[in-house]
């Protein structure tokens, strides 16, 4: 089930940044590096991990990984640590059903962009609300994708 929302907004506060071009295989291990380097750093994670995928090679996917974090930790040359994350003027294709669906919503979400003719200024950012890992049908998840408010 999906539904498509204008002019949302998405907030977040102290994240934990990863951005590169990674093969799909290491994905996992970045995750697992990026929250031991936030337990090191003294903090704890608190939320679901965004992530927003830029471009998808034939062995390789450029990516984003945001990690919420209770605290202010330092960057290093692998992670940024952002103080705030926002995203105004969104579409926002809200989700509810099994991860494998995902990317038809983000199908959904692109055709709904240019029927609309909108102007998307963001790659789309999938906030995963919730989690279910017993039975993933239940998994939530909200697809944001920034729009120019320029009307042209």
């Amino acid at each position: 089930m999906v539904d498509i929302l204008e002019n949302q907004e998405f907030n977040a506060t102290n994240l934990l940044s990863f951005r590169g071009e990674v093969k799909q295989a290491d994905l996992e291990n970045i995750g697992i590096s990026m929250e031991e380097y936030i337990t090191k750093a003294g903090a704890e994670r608190i939320g679901n991990t965004i992530t927003a995928t830029f471009s998808i090679a034939s062995d390789s996917i450029d990516i984003e990984l945001l990690m919420p974090v209770n605290s202010i930790i330092q960057s290093t040359d692998i992670y940024t640590f952002k103080h705030q994350f926002k995203i105004v003027n969104a579409v926002v294709a809200k989700y509810k059903g099994h991860p494998s669906g995902l990317n038809e919503v983000c199908n959904q979400l692109n055709q709904y962009i240019i029927d609309k003719k909108m102007q998307p200024i963001t790659s789309g950012y999938n906030v995963t609300r919730k989690l279910d890992l017993l039975n993933p049908k239940n998994t939530e998840v909200d697809v944001f994708v920034g729009i120019n408010p320029n009307i042209l």
